[in-house]
């Protein structure tokens, strides 16, 4: 079922970026202000309040929900779309050539293997108190995956990184909902390889939500400028961009990825651990 941006994707592709004589997309980069002009010339009653979150919104079903709104028309063009955050001022997103052989706009970036084995992580350290206020949402993930050592439990067993001379001695919590310029880093967290010191960037998605890699990939980079920027500056060695998704009751799946330099590049997932909170943890479903 379109939703109301259905029609607003689908003027601004055919009367601001597609060349109707040639067909060809010299300017793909949707701003706000093209999307303001949609809104306001395609008789749309969708409201420009928060045109901002109009790509977030789109990709928080992954590609399920982005097929179900993308306008077939574009597709027969020939396009898709992407995020566009950082490619130039009010930059929302951008119209993107169809890959060769995709049959659909969207497929998933990153897929979950159900057949992953599961490793248990006992939760009777978290505190009565604490499990009674439990509620879905990436704060509360974010703060169970610290409390109950997700994420110390992956580099101890499930990471690449954890061998030879510069292995993993220590991983610290650091705080939750950094907000950048570029990203914002759910959970961050240090970790000591060797003598070297990583942070790592963290996004928490829960069942419902996929991974989007863009915003991953942004928020590892940006925590990394600030880290520079910090007084005095971090000596870091990098920063390691980690995802924590909900997949089950009480089960989640931590992807670790390669460190990045540009904010654009694409992620390679290097390791996957997929962790049961035992006995189950309310929230975490």
């Amino acid at each position: 079922m379109a939703s109301l941006k259905t029609p607003v994707i689908e003027w601004i592709f055919f009367n601001l970026k597609r060349d109707a004589v040639t067909g060809e997309v010299t300017d793909p980069v949707v701003t706000f202000d093209d999307i303001s002009d949609a809104i306001k010339n395609s008789g749309s009653t969708l409201s420009s309040a928060n045109l901002a979150n109009f790509w977030k919104d789109l990709t928080r079903r992954g590609a399920d929900g982005l097929n179900e709104h993308w306008p077939p028309a574009v597709f027969e063009a020939g396009y898709t779309g992407a995020d566009a955050i950082g490619h130039g001022g009010r930059a929302v997103f951008t119209f993107v050539a169809v890959p060769d052989g995709q049959d659909q706009p969207f497929v998933d970036e990153l897929p979950f293997d159900p057949s992953l084995p599961v490793h248990p992580v006992q939760s009777l350290s978290m505190p009565q108190a604490m499990r009674a206020l439990g509620r879905r949402g990436e704060n509360w993930h974010a703060q169970v995956a610290d409390r109950l050592g997700v994420v110390s439990t992956y580099f101890a067993l499930g990471s690449p990184r954890n061998q030879g001379e510069k292995s993993l001695r220590e991983v610290n919590f650091l705080q939750t909902g950094i907000k950048m310029s570029r990203g914002e880093t759910d959970a961050a967290f240090s970790l000591l390889a060797g003598d070297e010191l990583w942070l790592v960037s963290a996004e928490v998605k829960g069942l419902r939500e996929p991974f989007h890699l863009p915003q991953i990939a942004r928020a590892a980079h940006a925590l990394g400028a600030a880290a520079e920027r910090a007084t005095p500056p971090l000596n870091i060695a990098g920063v390691i961009p980690l995802g924590i998704k909900v997949v089950a009751p009480s089960r989640m799946w931590v992807v670790e990825f390669n460190p990045i330099d540009d904010p654009d590049a694409a992620l390679q997932k290097v390791g996957e651990m997929v962790i049961e909170l035992t006995p189950s943890v309310p929230g975490v479903d």
